[in-house]
């Protein structure tokens, strides 16, 4: 019986904290291996080389992999699951963002890990479970948790009955998943991704995967007419005066709700003495104070929906609404100006705003805008304002750039439509 032949070399190394012992096998024609523990139990992994310098590269490689997947809780046998990914999301990203978007965060991690479960190897998603995600939400077999009533089947406050979903929310979802992903491939440990790719696929390969899209957006845009009736309502909802001055800066800024809401009094700019400081503080050129004859408002970076500071000058009759409303309700400094009801040290919330304007309308006899309460306002605004310059209704409305501004909020109207039928 011929005798069996030694190892030609090996030798130990440390990396990461990790020991690996790296060997030549005599059988193995010249190809390197490695021993490493892995959760106690000794594996050895070929390195694929016959180079001894690539080699122990590799092995530190692997060293530094089993140091990350002790401190992430990765298996390194399955990859990295989807509920490692919501924990670092939830633990890094999400307070980093506002309020709002925190709980729309969370009941989206609700559904997708109902949905599939937070075991699943993030490497897994894919057409299957896609599309089995997309016909529970349409059967609403899974809904979002704060349209869910409680456990003894009575409505909390603030639930709403819920309906089937359009593919618009759906793509919604995605989008928001497809951003939670591209973090967990940028956010590092040990020196290496959490994530090394992500699963979803780019613009132009969602259909393949059974991604929906919204064929038939909602956009509904409110009428001139509408504002005034709702506005001979407002005051029996809200005797403060805070929904009517809301509504009207929603009508003659073209703002959103939620950065109308949160103002504060010190953002109101109604001198040219305040408009200089302010632009000065912003890093603007001060000498933009003669175009703001009736005034400035400073949006503040924090309550933009994208962060970004703006000054921009009001109209005669936003100054007029925001008169009226001080007069009854004077405020100064850093105080809300319109405060919440039942916590006067916080801005109302743009739920409670969007409550009071539904039922100002019922009181006004009108119906029920679909998929829209103060957004159509907005529409509005930015429709009337197509003959002008899109990089100068764009800065006035609070858009960052045009597109948005052009596809999602101008629309055409009944004048210009019969004029390109009548080509005149």
């Amino acid at each position: 019986m011929p005798k069996r032949k030694k190892m030609h070399w090996s030798e130990n190394l440390e990396e990461a904290g990790v020991r690996i012992r790296i060997y030549e096998r005599p059988t193995s024609s010249s190809v390197w291996y490695c021993i490493v523990t892995e959760e106690g139990r000794k594996v050895r992994k070929s390195l694929q080389t016959g180079d001894r310098t690539l080699a122990k590269d590799r092995a530190k490689a692997i060293a530094r992999e089993v140091a990350r997947a002790h401190l992430t809780g990765e298996d390194l046998r399955r990859g990295i699951t989807l509920g490692q990914v919501f924990t670092a999301y939830r633990r890094y990203h999400l307070p980093t963002l506002t309020e709002t978007r925190q709980r729309e965060a969370e009941a989206r991690i609700a559904m997708f890990t109902e949905a599939w479960g937070s075991d699943l190897n993030v490497a897994d998603v894919g057409a299957a479970r896609v599309k089995s995600y997309c016909r529970k939400r349409r059967l609403m077999e899974i809904v979002a948790p704060g349209l869910r009533p409680d456990a003894e089947g009575k409505r909390r406050r603030g639930y709403r009955k819920p309906e089937p979903v359009r593919d618009g929310g759906l793509d919604a979802e995605f989008r928001w998943l497809n951003s939670v992903f591209n973090f967990a491939c940028d956010f590092a440990v040990e020196g290496r991704s959490l994530l090394s790719k992500n699963p979803l696929p780019t613009p132009a390969r969602r259909r393949a995967i059974g991604w929906p899209t919204e064929k038939n957006p909602r956009r509904p845009i409110a009428s001139h007419q509408r504002f005034t009736r709702t506005m001979e309502h407002v005051g029996a909802v809200d005797a403060h005066g805070r929904l009517g001055c809301i509504l009207a800066l929603a009508r003659w800024t073209g703002r959103r709700e939620s950065a109308i809401c949160a103002i504060r009094a010190s953002d109101l700019l109604l001198s040219e003495e305040r408009i200089g400081v302010a632009l000065a503080e912003a890093g603007m050129d001060e000498r933009l104070v003669q175009y703001m004859p009736h005034g400035a408002i400073r949006w503040a970076a924090e309550s933009d929906k994208q962060g970004f500071l703006f000054v921009s000058p009001i109209n005669g009759d936003a100054r007029r609404a925001l008169g009226a409303y001080l007069r009854q309700n004077p405020r100064m400094g850093g105080v809300p100006l319109f405060p919440a009801p039942r916590d006067p040290s916080r801005s109302i919330g743009r739920d409670t705003a969007a409550t009071w304007l539904v039922r100002a309308e019922r009181l006004a006899k009108l119906p029920k805008l679909k998929a829209g309460v103060f957004h159509p306002y907005r529409r509005l605004w930015a429709t009337e304002r197509k003959h002008l310059p899109d990089v100068d209704v764009a800065a006035a409305g609070g858009w960052k750039d045009t597109q948005a501004l052009r596809l999602s909020y101008q629309q055409a109207n009944p004048e210009g439509v019969l004029m390109a039928v009548n080509g005149s």
